[in-house]
């Protein structure tokens, strides 16, 4: 876990706020390390740990390219629809385990101001994760790295998230439980607050990267 470092002044009334969504609001990470490796079984493959870090915040089109890459496979389309069918399955699934600190820091910024999400995750499990979190009456308005030219940590998806709420980056906040989204949302000129997994991997190096960092999101009182 990364050293607890205090919120600055701005993350107590941010213009507004832009929330990552997987290991943020909920915990699916083992749910895509699951997906990945029925995918790897059918193909007759197989993913290590080192191999995940070349996913963290990339988009659908460059996991794809990646994963096809490692298993030897020469349709990187399909490895990705398949990997997200057999991820939302799992959601559909009643899998999905909620932060509930995170869900409650959500409602909390909606309620003060404009918020969006910027996942790398692709638009269909944005959708159903809002759906399975109870979001959908307070985030009008998510991006996904699908839709911008490059995923975490290119500073696009934190960008287009600002525009389309219509906030200046240097005055608002972003969250994230990643170095790499981390890295994307500096890069975006936002003021990061990492609430990193405890042993995730894909923290590791964020401490460098935030602004703050958090154990919880419940200390986000604005």
């Amino acid at each position: 876990m990364p050293e607890h470092r205090e919120l600055p002044a701005i993350a107590r009334n941010p213009e507004g706020v832009v929330f990552d969504l997987d290991g943020v609001l909920c915990d699916t990470e083992p749910l895509w390390l699951e997906a990945r490796d029925e995918v790897a079984d059918e193909v007759g493959g197989r993913i290590v740990q080192d191999d995940y870090l070349r996913f963290y915040g990339a988009n659908t089109a460059q996991w794809s390219v990646a994963m096809a890459e490692i298993l030897n496979h020469p349709d990187p389309a399909w490895i990705g629809e398949r990997t997200i069918d057999a991820l939302l399955s799992r959601y559909r699934a009643g899998r999905v385990r909620p932060i509930v600190a995170g869900v409650a820091a959500v409602r909390r910024a909606a309620a003060r101001g404009p918020i969006a999400i910027a996942s790398g995750s692709p638009p269909q499990a944005i959708a159903t994760l809002l759906e399975i979190l109870g979001l959908n009456d307070v985030v009008a308005t998510y991006v996904s790295c699908d839709e911008v030219p490059a995923g975490k940590p290119a500073p696009d998806v934190y960008l287009e998230a600002c525009r389309r709420i219509g906030i200046t980056p240097a005055r608002s906040l972003a969250i994230e439980d990643s170095t790499n989204g981390a890295r994307s949302a500096k890069a975006a000129g936002m003021t990061v607050v990492l609430v990193p997994m405890p042993g995730a991997h894909s923290a590791i190096g964020g401490a460098e990267v935030a602004d703050a960092v958090v154990e919880s999101l419940d200390e986000l009182t604005f």
